[in-house]
């Protein structure tokens, strides 16, 4: 087992291209889980929470819809946004892994990530498909949280229970 604290690989670095705190923001969510509290729950706590908010950063504002036009319209523009999705996944992967304490080459943090990044890509495609239709905020807003209670009960109890944030 190792020291807790001890990186077993590296961060990945964020691409110099990458939009300032983007490529970390699930690792943050992750770090930042209280006493009791799973990987998967606290992203899905947070996600609530900016929902409930209203929040620009889920794309939950006027004028979301002109900028999502402009990444559809442009295929580099949508290249780029799978690349940042590739970097959100690999960064989360690494984290959970130091989390969880894995072994080395122990596919159980990828799977988690991937499930983990599911559900996050899954409320940014709902809300910039239900935007580009030109609906209020606050009703996307609504909907995103059925929507995050519907991807909740998806998730095995495999994943709702990885990384539990133990007493220090």
């Amino acid at each position: 087992m190792r020291q807790r604290g001890a990186r077993r690989t590296p961060l990945p670095p964020a691409s110099p291209e990458a939009p300032a705190g983007v490529v970390e923001q699930l690792s943050r969510w992750v770090r930042g889980r209280v006493h009791g509290e799973s990987a998967a729950r606290a992203v899905l706590r947070e996600l609530r929470a900016e929902a409930e908010a209203v929040s620009p950063r889920l794309g939950l504002m006027e004028g979301y819809d002109r900028f999502m036009r402009v990444i559809h319209e442009a295929p580099p523009l949508r290249s780029r946004l799978w690349s940042l999705q590739q970097e959100i996944h690999d960064h989360l992967e690494a984290t959970l892994s130091e989390e969880a304490g894995a072994p080395e080459g122990d596919p159980l943090p990828g799977l988690i990530a991937g499930q983990i990044s599911w559900c996050h890509q899954t409320v940014f495609v709902a809300v910039g498909r239900e935007m580009l239709k030109g609906c209020n905020p606050d009703e996307v807003s609504r909907e995103v949280l059925v929507l995050l209670d519907d991807i909740e009960e998806l998730l095995s109890e495999k994943v709702l229970n990885y990384a539990v944030r133990r007493a220090e």
